[in-house]
This record gives C-alpha cells, structure tokens and sequence, in this order.
C-alpha cells in the first residue's frame, strides 16, 4: 500500500470512528504539555488530555 492510499485509510478510519475536537492553547503551551505528557508515560498529548478529561469527570461525579 503507498502513503497516499495509507493516509487516506486512516483519515477515514478516524471520521468513522472518532470525534475531533480542537483547542486554543497560549502560545508554548502545547510544547509544555507534550513534555509533561512523555514524562509521565503518556504516549501521545491526546492519550494525556484524555485521560485528564475522564479523571476530572470521574472526580465531578462522585462530587454529586
């Protein structure tokens, strides 16, 4: 399979099967964050976010 044809293949698997949302981070934050997330084990900075998301829900409703 050539590149082209293999970046076509993810991108459809990732419209099928994920929702992208995007944020606006101050200007070097993003950098800090990638390096805080590869610190602590994280293999990327949206496996890191995630985490952080489901972790603060998990703490908001046990907060109820």
């Amino acid at each position: 399979m050539d590149k082209k044809r293999a970046f076509a293949y993810i991108n459809n698997y990732q419209k099928q099967n994920y929702d992208r949302i995007t944020i606006l981070v101050p200007k070097g934050r993003k950098e800090e964050l990638t390096k805080i997330s590869k610190e602590n084990g994280y293999r990327t900075l949206t496996e890191f976010i995630n985490t952080c998301v489901k972790e603060k829900l998990e703490r908001m409703e046990e907060e109820k």
